[in-house]
């Protein structure tokens, strides 16, 4: 059995409505591949999904990120498109997430690098219903790059890892 069978086989009917929103704050910190300078990224994300089939459910995600780094500060603003799986039928479920997007920054985010980027993000973690909302918390794997773009010498990335606290609700 592939791990794709098992979550998708565990995600019986996990989610009590078909669409999801919610909102939260996220705090990120580079964890490696270190660019000249190490970045740390926080501020607010803004989700919906809306469920597919059983507990998986197509996501888009809105990044609102102050990106501090030696160099002047910036602002990054992006979107992701992507899928989130929640399975288990307890009071805490389990969540993924994968996606993939784009962002535009105040400045060359890194240093060094281009105002516009690719973004992937990869994170797992918790949910679980308190009173009319759900509360999720996640870890987070966040990617900053501009693949190359604009040639080798300005394609400096960020590999960061970090949280997500969210208040959400189901409908």
């Amino acid at each position: 059995m592939g791990i794709v069978a098992f979550l998708l086989g565990a995600a019986e009917a996990s989610a009590q409505g078909t669409w999801h929103i919610d909102v939260g704050v996220a705090a990120f910190r580079e964890a490696w591949d270190f660019n000249e300078s190490t970045e740390s990224l926080g501020g607010v994300v803004a989700g919906v999904d809306r469920r597919v089939w059983k507990g998986l459910s197509l996501r888009g995600e809105l990044l609102a990120l102050r990106v501090m780094q030696e160099a002047d500060d910036a602002w990054l603003l992006g979107f992701t498109v992507g899928t989130r799986i929640r399975w288990g039928q307890e009071r805490v479920r389990r969540v993924m997430d994968v996606a993939v997007g784009v962002s535009d920054a105040t400045r060359p985010v890194p240093p060094r690098g281009t105002s516009f980027n690719y973004l992937a993000v990869i994170g797992a973690g918790v949910e679980t219903p308190l009173r009319s909302a759900v509360v999720s918390v996640t870890g987070r794997w966040l990617h900053a790059s501009n693949n190359g773009r604009e040639g080798r010498h300005r394609n400096p990335d960020i590999q960061s890892v970090g949280a997500v606290v969210s208040v959400g609700w189901e409908y």
